[in-house]
């Protein structure tokens, strides 16, 4: 199903890999009867999760990224020299960054993000947490501030995925 899944995606064999490694990492829990476990809150009712809590948390993301490698790359070959690069001494060399200034301040708002999500976890969404109940028409004018801002500073455009599917 997995894989099909993939085909689903495109005719490529980068999707099909995709969905085969998304059915490789849930197989096991098929097999032991754990895909319904801790289906709960992580750490509910404590303010940091535990150990075990927080290995599955980056294990299982680390995981979701490792696939979505190969839903993004041209080809499997591009997919594995893309893996290899994230596993290099040069992780931050990558040519975009001017220094380690902006591989510091991306690292920041990666980590203000990951806490925002965390302390919103209870609630459907995690900005709820912070108190923000904006009037309807505050609300909306912040969308389209964001929107605008999204155009305006949003780099170039790229072709849409499905785009003759």
């Amino acid at each position: 199903m997995f894989c099909v899944s993939g085909l689903w995606h495109g005719a490529n064999w980068t999707f099909v890999a995709w969905g085969a490694l998304n059915a490789l990492f849930f197989i096991p829990l098929l097999v032991t009867g754990k895909h319904k476990q801790h289906l709960g809150t992580v750490a509910e009712g404590r303010l940091l999760p535990s150990l075990k809590e927080g290995c599955s948390m980056l294990m299982t993301f680390s995981l979701t990224v490792l696939a979505w490698v190969f839903f993004r790359a041209s080809s499997i070959e591009h997919a594995f020299e893309y893996l290899a690069g994230i596993f290099s001494p040069s992780l931050f060399t990558y040519p975009g960054y001017s220094g380690m200034e902006d591989s510091l301040t991306t690292l920041v708002l990666c980590a203000l993000f990951m806490l925002l999500e965390w302390q919103g976890r209870t609630q459907l969404y995690a900005i709820e947490r912070l108190g923000l109940t904006w009037k309807r028409p505050w609300r909306w004018a912040f969308y389209y501030v964001l929107i605008l801002a999204i155009f305006l500073f949003g780099g170039e455009q790229q072709q849409f995925i499905y785009f003759q599917f």
